[in-house]
């Protein structure tokens, strides 16, 4: 069995507006279904969902405090004052930063702009940097992507008779700074709010500039997309628009900086979507401020030289290439962590030393990915721990931790993620704070996040028709989520990792055609995906790829689930030690081989004798090692101790099956010579017989034993003798023979059946009696 990651939902939805958008409208079923499931069941909404233009972005004058701001800004640039854009670390940050000196520089104004390093000014204001930007002559801060918190600094620059202007999108807290304007989508609630309040800090800057400029700013709206997407915010109203519009900018004429990334990536810009900024250009953009001086990205969303965007665009590839390096070493070092404590703790605390702090966020979403726990990854320099925190939906992270700030240097953060500082002496307390908090929210209880599903389909649907379609509703992304889809699948071939074991490719066999199946971070399932399962289901999305001039359509699979036990044919006739090294439940039903063979199985695995087995009420892969003595005893086993894989090794050392069955000829022949010879030694003369009598020495023993169970002969002290007289015996009803017949027939059903039979066979000895 493979359980499912999500909640898989169907919704229902209103056939009739479905049927109005598809008759009177003319628009493809699958597109009709989207838009009313996204809430868009009017033509009017419709319209504006699959149409985003630039004429549905509100007037840039309506963000509160966007006034004050432009009045103080056309002043500045009036008087040749000497302004600062102080910006973030992150893509939206960067994009931000370029976007405000872009329409400064536009209109003549003497401006500089400054990106704090991770390290050394962290997020936000920070009074050092301003005094000293004070001291090299700032005449007027704006700050894009952040300000709001910094109520103590902007007190100290207001001393100093310095303006300020912040444009934000962050929360609000209950102080603002006095400054001489906040711009902020939203600022003011009731009657009077914005009408759209999740811009990102990039759309908040492409706000401004599009006021400076009393037109919109559209040569920087593809810088604008770059922050809304990465710094996922919602896709709908504004955010859509923009997105939209700046994806086709790019796509149209990429800016040297965007191309150059493009082109170190291997990505065509004509191929790109909203997707490219959240998996190619965000995460490099990002790796910048996770290693280095986030300027530098700055620099590359501003210029307009080709040379020199290639040679900085070189220097990003490098450090994103690092920055992967860094999140895979720390990745493995943190899992075998939590696997060498084996902890009982509902979310992890993981810290090792010198880890670098610059990646430890996407270390622990990896490990919440991979665990299904909250995590918290911390760095030590052997006094001090500095880390990130991730959270899984339901849990709020952020409130437990805010109550004991007593524990940290430094706290911050929202309900999902949060940032800290603490002493190490503090990480035991830390842990038990984070257990109530689990205790409390009832952690465990927690439903598993859901996903939403379009409908059902098979391979045929996978064509470029479909496809086609469906971006009739890009740019997918936060709340606006590419579609996805069921498949139900008859059977996996072609299985195949990639990237040393990461991901996973396969064709799904389905009633309508083969589909080719993409699963990014599925590749541990490689091994039970090959077996045989009762039902298997898919969910993922649509994709295109184009190979050497071929374009095919493939699903990229997002989940799976898998009824009945995975099937997997680990049948062999020799038992090394490189069989006993899985990460596997091996079984054993002989005591004797349990005793022998136990202490070589790998550290990733467990010896279980077969009566231990019946204690355990769940098992990963449950190998077994050697032959029951009944499929009785095997069904059993199967019934009783659920697995999410059956791997039968079914090993035997001296086959049956393999072994001549004794005829009527064989025994006469063998009865004839014990009739003639007293005190046959066998331990001594056995092979000697058995080459007298010209055969098997396994056939042989069985004829002995059958004699023996006749009364045929006696044998006491390892010495044969005759019985004189013997009562007639049907010696193929004896239970010697009887046995050997039985264990050759179970032996051809398990050892020496097909693939396909032996499959279908633990299949029907698996399900439970109704």
């Amino acid at each position: 069995m493979i359980e499912a990651k999500f909640r898989w939902q169907t919704d229902e939805l209103n056939q009739s507006a479905v049927q109005q958008l598809t008759t009177d409208y003319d628009l493809p079923d699958l597109v009709a279904k989207y838009a009313v499931n996204q809430g868009y069941d009017t033509p009017e909404s419709v319209q504006t969902f699959l149409q985003p233009t630039m004429d549905q972005l509100y007037d840039a004058s309506l963000l509160p405090g966007m006034q004050a701001a432009i009045e103080r800004l056309t002043q500045a640039i009036e008087q040749g004052e000497k302004i600062v854009v102080y910006g973030d670390y992150d893509v939206d940050g960067m994009s931000s930063t370029a976007i405000m000196v872009w329409a400064l520089e536009i209109l003549g104004a003497d401006v500089t702009y400054f990106v704090p390093s991770r390290f050394d000014q962290g997020y936000g204001p920070n009074l050092e940097k301003y005094q000293a930007l004070v001291a090299d002559g700032m005449q007027l801060l704006v700050t894009v992507d952040n300000g709001v918190t910094g109520v103590e600094e902007f007190a100290w620059l207001k001393s100093q008779g310095i303006d300020a202007i912040i444009t934000d999108h962050h929360e609000l807290p209950e102080q603002l700074p006095d400054v001489t304007a906040i711009v902020h989508p939203r600022l003011v609630a009731g009657d009077d709010a914005y009408p759209f309040g999740e811009l990102s800090g990039a759309g908040v800057a492409f706000k401004v500039a599009s006021a400076l400029l009393e037109a919109p700013a559209d040569e920087v709206i593809d810088l604008a997309a770059l922050g809304t997407v990465a710094d996922v915010m919602p896709l709908i109203s504004e955010n859509r628009v923009i997105t939209a519009q700046g994806v086709a900018a790019m796509r149209e004429d990429a800016r040297p900086g965007v191309a150059a990334i493009l082109a170190s990536a291997g990505q065509n810009p004509e191929e790109l979507n909203a997707s490219s900024i959240g998996f190619t250009i965000g995460p490099r953009l990002n790796a910048i401020g996770r290693l280095a001086d986030p300027m530098l990205g700055v620099q590359l969303l501003l210029s307009d030289d080709m040379d020199e965007a290639d040679q900085l665009a070189k220097q990003v590839e490098t450090l994103n290439k690092e920055r992967q390096k860094f999140v895979e070493e720390i990745t493995t070092a943190a899992q075998a962590q939590l696997v060498a404590e084996e902890t009982q703790h509902q979310v992890n605390v993981v810290i090792g030393a010198d880890w670098h702090e610059g990646v430890l966020g996407i270390v622990a979403s990896r490990l919440v990915e991979a665990t299904g726990k909250p995590t918290i990854v911390l760095t030590s320099d052997g006094v001090q721990a500095k880390g990130s925190a991730r959270s899984v939906p339901g849990f709020d992270l952020f409130t437990p931790l805010d109550a004991h700030r007593e524990l940290f240097d430094a706290f911050g953060g929202h309900a999902s993620a949060a940032g800290m500082t603490l002493q190490l002496d503090q990480i035991a307390e830390l842990q038990k704070v984070l257990d109530q908090a689990a205790s409390d929210q009832r952690l465990a209880d927690v439903p598993q996040p859901e996903l939403s599903i379009l409908g059902n389909v098979t391979g045929r649907d996978f064509n470029r028709e479909t496809y086609d379609t469906l971006q009739i509703l890009a740019p997918f992304g936060e709340q606006n989520p590419e579609p996805l889809f069921q498949v139900d699948v008859q059977m996996l071939q072609q299985i195949k990792t990639m990237s040393d074991g990461k991901h996973l490719r396969f064709t799904a066999v389905t009633t309508q055609g083969d589909l080719p199946v993409i699963g990014f971070g599925f590749g541990e399932l490689a091994d039970q995906l090959a077996g045989r399962f009762e039902k298997i289901s898919l969910v993922g999305t649509m994709s295109q790829n184009t190979y050497r001039g071929m374009t095919t359509y493939q699903l990229m699979l997002k989940d799976i689930k898998a009824e009945g036990s995975s099937i997997m044919d680990w049948r062999t006739s020799k038992l090394t030690q490189q069989v006993l090294q899985q990460p596997a439940d091996y079984i054993f039903f002989d005591e004797r081989l349990y005793q022998q063979l136990s202490p070589q199985v790998g550290a990733n695995g467990r010896a279980i004798s077969i009566e231990d087995a019946f204690n355990y009420t769940q098992l990963g892969t449950m190998a077994l090692v050697d032959l029951p003595d009944s499929l009785e005893q095997l069904q059993e086993l199967l019934q009783f101790v659920p697995a999410n894989a059956i791997a039968p090794i079914f090993y035997t050392k001296h086959p049956s099956y393999l072994q001549k069955v004794p005829t009527k000829a064989d025994f006469g022949k063998v009865f004839r010579f014990v009739q003639s010879y007293q005190n046959v030694n066998l331990s001594g003369q056995f092979k000697q017989v058995a080459q007298h009598l010209q055969m098997d020495p396994n056939m042989l023993n069985l004829i002995f034993k059958v004699f023996l169970e006749a009364n045929f002969v006696t044998i006491e002290n390892g010495f044969l003798n005759p019985v004189a007289d013997p009562e007639t015996v049907n010696l193929t009803e004896t239970e010697t023979f009887k046995a050997f017949m039985r264990r050759r027939e179970l032996e051809k059903q398990l050892i020496y059946s097909s693939t396909s039979e032996l499959e279908q066979l633990l299949s029907d000895l698996s399900k439970q009696e109704n």
